[in-house]
């Protein structure tokens, strides 16, 4: 059994709401992480189980996205973001809570399956996390993205395909990028 369940799976086996609750009193067994999902667990919870209770709050459909994706996918020198970032369908209409943002898309990926979690391909986190970061955080994770093989160019192509908001700042970067190690990033 994992350590992060949404409400509604322990009601559905059979576990009472009072029950439920009884558990997630201070000094219990149980906490609540976020709406409707449970940490069973008394700790504070890390940061997997932070994503993993987000991805379960978000429900199907939602992918991980950002820097949590990336280190997911081998990105280690990337430190983690303050906020949790899933990608969700565009008709989904759950909003983000705490730490979680969730933003909605009509391109969401195929996701990467990576011990059990959705993750967004390597290029989209990549341009989701630069899009949501400062400038000099931005630079960082579209380098760390081309030197572990991505093209520039095809992060341009990939931002180029998606919606503009936010946009200005990586693709300064790539283009910097570009001119400044046009032979050994192309």
């Amino acid at each position: 059994m994992t350590d992060v369940i949404r409400t509604a799976e322990l009601r559905a086996a059979g576990v009472p709401r009072y029950e439920i609750d009884l558990r997630c009193r201070p000094g219990g067994p149980w906490q609540r992480v976020l709406p409707g999902v449970l940490l069973l667990a008394a700790g504070p919870p890390t940061r997997a189980q932070r994503v993993r209770a987000a991805l379960a709050y978000a429900g199907p459909g939602a992918v991980l996205t950002g820097v949590d994706a990336l280190r997911a996918l081998g990105f280690s020198d990337l430190p983690p973001p303050g906020r949790i970032h899933l990608l969700q369908p565009a008709a989904h209409r759950k909003s983000g809570v705490g730490a979680v943002f969730l933003e909605r898309t009509t391109r969401l990926p195929n996701p990467v399956l990576k011990d059990g979690l959705p993750l967004a391909p390597p290029i989209r986190a990549a341009l989701d996390a630069a899009r949501h970061s400062h400038p000099p955080h931005q630079t960082r994770i579209l380098t760390a993205a081309v030197a572990a093989g991505y093209p520039a160019r095809a992060l341009l192509r990939e931002l180029d395909a998606g919606s503009s908001r936010g946009t200005a700042a990586p693709r300064a970067a790539l283009r910097a990028l570009l001119r400044d190690r046009h032979t050994t990033f192309t």
